[in-house]
């Protein structure tokens, strides 16, 4: 049995953000990263709906910066029409995917 870590800040929003997309009924999956798998690939990977566009998530701490082999996957997915998005919280994923109207903002008077 695997000890138990505790979450990380990324861990966090991670599992903020899928439930996010959730909600709205992205598909999408957590992308682990091995030894088969394209260096950089973005942490959340999904499909919009309606009309099905791709989208790539990196997760990243506040203080956090993408790798360049990041960069470059991003980049890839971008120049092919995809959307891209560097979260360092839900808002960045709300606004990158245009999820504004799907939710609604509350504040304190």
């Amino acid at each position: 049995m695997r000890p138990y870590r505790k979450p990380t800040n990324e861990d966090i929003l991670t599992r903020q953000i899928r439930d996010v997309l959730n909600h709205v009924g992205y598909f999408h999956y957590k992308a682990w990263q091995g030894p088969m798998s394209r260096a950089g690939v973005s942490d959340i990977i999904g499909l919009t709906k309606p009309g099905g566009r791709f989208f790539a998530i990196e997760v990243k701490a506040p203080k956090g910066k993408a790798s360049p082999a990041q960069l470059n996957f991003l980049a890839d997915v971008k120049l092919c029409g995809g959307l891209v998005v560097i979260a360092k919280s839900v808002e960045d994923v709300i606004e990158g995917l245009g999820l504004q109207d799907k939710f609604v903002e509350y504040r304190d008077r």
